[in-house]
């Protein structure tokens, strides 16, 4: 199983905004990201993604047993 990172992004040297990277690399299609933090709890993350009309029709499928 592949982890996600956090990664902070520049665009021109600039901070730009936060994203997800897995393996060093921004995922695609990313629309948003937003840290949460609350006391005494673990920091998370929301992310939305475009999905593409193919993507929504042939979805993978994962057996988790």
């Amino acid at each position: 199983m592949k982890h996600i990172q956090l990664a902070k992004i520049y665009k021109g040297g600039a901070f730009f905004g936060y994203g997800l990277a897995v393996d060093g690399e921004l995922l695609e299609q990313q629309v948003d990201t937003t840290i949460t933090t609350e006391p005494q709890k673990l920091p998370t993350i929301n992310a939305s993604f475009y999905l593409k009309e193919q993507q929504a029709e042939n979805p993978i499928i994962i057996h988790l047993d």
